[in-house]
C-alpha cells in the first residue's frame, strides 16, 4: 500500500540523516589518542535485528512464503530446507544487481521493495551480508520454539496423553539455583523467553527420553523412535554450546559446521511431515548458510546478538 512505501521511504532518509557523518568522512578522520594521531575510518561493520527488522533495513520482502524469502541470498522458497545445496546454487545479494533491478523496475523479481536502499550509497557495507542472523532469534525464539512445538505435535500423533506426561516430568525437576521449574508445564509456549527457552534446552533431553516405546506404531505415519528424539536434543544442545564459543580457530567452524548439519539432518528426518511449511524456515536456512560466514567476517556470535540489549525479549 502507499503507506507501507511511505514508511518505508522515511525510515532510510531517516538513515541518511543519522548516518551522514559517515558519508561525509569517507576519507578518514584524525584522531588524537592517547597523544598519538591516528588515521581512523568510521564504518558500519553489521545491523543486529531480528528478521523483520533485517528485512527492513535491506528492503526485501517479509513474508516467508515470497520467491526469495532470505535477505542474504537469492535462495527460492521451495529450498529453504533443504541440506544439501551446493556454494554454486546459492547466490549472494549485493548493492549492484539489487540497484539495477530497482533501476529497471523489475524489483519484484528479486523480491525487493520499490523503495531506493540508503545503503547502496554507504561505502564499505553489503547490507545483505551485515545484516547477521541473530542468535536470540534464529535459535531461542525461533527454531527451538519450532522444536518444541513439533515435539509436542508429534507426541499428539503417538498418544494424546504424551503431552500430559511432559508436563509432569517438566515439574517434578527438582529445584536448582538459576534453572526455572516449569511447574504448569509448556502450557503459554508461546510467552516464553528466551532465557526460559535456554532452561528447557538443558532439561528437555531428559524429559523426553524413554517417554514412548522404540518400536514401530503402525498406527502412526512417519514414525519418529523415541532414540532418534533424544538424539535430536543432544544434537540441539551441541550446536547450542558451540555458537557460544568466545573464540573460533578454523577447526572449531568445521566442528560447528558438522554439528549443525547433523542437527538439521535430525531435525528434517523428525517433523518434515509435522511442519506445515514441511520446515520451509527462513531461519532454517540462514543459520545453516550464512552464520558460518558471518563468523568468519564478524567473528564471535556473542558479539552481535540482541540478546546484548533486547532484555524485553530475552527477560519478560
Amino acid at each position: 500500500s502507499d503507506f507501507k512505501i511511505l514508511v518505508r521511504e522515511v525510515f532510510h532518509k531517516s538513515l541518511q540523516i543519522l548516518l551522514e557523518p559517515i558519508i561525509n568522512l569517507k576519507n578518514g578522520i584524525d584522531l588524537l589518542i592517547n597523544n598519538e594521531s591516528i588515521w581512523f575510518y568510521p564504518r558500519i561493520s553489521v545491523i543486529i535485528a531480528d528478521w523483520p527488522e533485517a528485512a527492513t533495513f535491506c528492503l526485501t520482502y517479509k513474508a516467508f512464503n515470497s520467491n526469495f524469502p532470505c535477505h542474504f541470498c537469492m535462495v527460492t522458497k521451495d529450498n529453504l530446507a533443504d541440506i544439501n545445496l551446493l556454494s554454486s546454487n546459492i547466490k549472494l545479494r549485493n548493492h549492484e544487481e539489487m540497484q539495477e533491478h530497482f533501476n529497471k523496475h523489475t524489483e519484484k523479481t528479486v523480491c525487493i521493495e520499490p523503495t531506493f536502499n540508503f545503503f547502496w550509497n554507504l561505502p564499505n557495507i553489503n547490507i545483505y551480508l551485515a545484516t547477521v542472523p541473530d542468535r536470540m532469534h534464529h535459535l531461542d525464539l525461533g527454531l527451538f520454539h519450532y522444536q518444541i512445538e513439533y515435539t509436542r505435535e508429534l507426541l499428539k500423533s503417538q498418544k494424546h496423553s504424551l503431552i500430559n506426561i511432559i508436563d509432569q516430568r517438566l515439574a517434578m525437576i527438582p529445584r536448582y539455583s538459576g534453572l526455572k521449574i516449569f511447574s504448569n508445564g509448556l502450557q503459554s509456549i508461546s510467552r516464553l523467553t528466551a532465557n526460559e527457552y535456554r532452561d528447557l534446552m538443558k532439561v528437555m533431553i531428559f524429559v523426553v527420553d524413554d517417554i514412548y516405546c522404540n518400536n514401530n506404531n503402525k498406527a502412526v505415519n512417519n514414525f519418529i523412535k523415541n532414540d532418534d528424539l533424544v538424539k535430536l536434543y543432544q544434537s540441539w544442545n551441541e550446536m547450542y554450546i558451540i555458537s557460544r564459543y568466545e573464540k573460533f580457530s578454523e577447526s572449531d567452524l568445521v566442528i560447528f559446521k558438522d554439528v549443525m548439519y547433523e542437527w538439521a539432518r535430525r531435525f528434517i528426518h523428525a517433523f518434515e511431515f509435522i511442519s506445515p511449511s514441511q520446515l520451509k524456515l527462513p531461519k532454517l536456512h540462514s543459520w545453516l548458510y550464512h552464520i558460518i560466514d558471518s563468523i568468519r567476517s564478524y567473528e564471535i556470535i556473542n558479539g552481535y546478538t540482541t540478546e546484548t540489549y533486547e532484555s524485553l525479549h530475552k527477560d519478560f
